[in-house]
């Protein structure tokens, strides 16, 4: 019976090491997903050309902000958190339209772009308490939300390029 017993494990082994080795990583199947072009539920709800180009130079300044507050977050540097996120809030300052005036450019914008910006404000006043506290998680958390309003904003508003 031992006989028989070690035989079995004995050509178990030989099977396993007879298979043929993976020819791709793993990861790969993730990777090619995390690097595809997203799939829309929605189609993107471009802004008209007057709020888009007004929009430019004002996100310009926003990437920069948003990058350079992921670097001051990895290493928890929270006065320049806190100042940062201050500023991003400040920035988030487009008013929504007094009337239904078509020359007033912010007529352009629709309401949803708004509501994302309060989002914005709110989120990024947030973070700035929270680094006014030193609280690496609760920063952690806090640039979580902040980072979903402007990647929801993007999904409706960006084209993707």
């Amino acid at each position: 019976m031992r006989c028989i017993l070690a035989l079995c494990v004995t050509a178990t082994a030989a099977a396993a090491c007879a298979t043929p080795p993976r020819t791709q990583p793993p990861q790969e199947r993730q990777f090619a997903q995390a690097v595809a072009p997203p799939q829309r539920l929605r189609p993107i709800e471009p802004l008209p050309p007057a709020a888009s180009e007004a929009l430019k130079a004002r996100m310009a300044f926003h990437a920069r902000d948003m990058n350079e507050l992921v670097s001051d977050i990895m290493l928890l540097r929270y006065e320049e958190i806190r100042d940062r996120a201050t500023r991003i809030a400040g920035d988030a300052s487009l008013s929504r339209p007094l009337t239904n005036d078509a020359t007033e450019l912010n007529s352009a914008f629709p309401e949803k772009f708004f509501l994302y910006q309060d989002n914005l404000r709110l989120e990024a006043k947030t973070l700035a308490e929270s680094a006014g506290r030193q609280s690496a998680f609760d920063v952690a958390d806090s640039y979580g939300r902040l980072a979903q309003v402007c990647v929801r904003c993007h999904a409706a508003y960006r084209s993707g390029r």
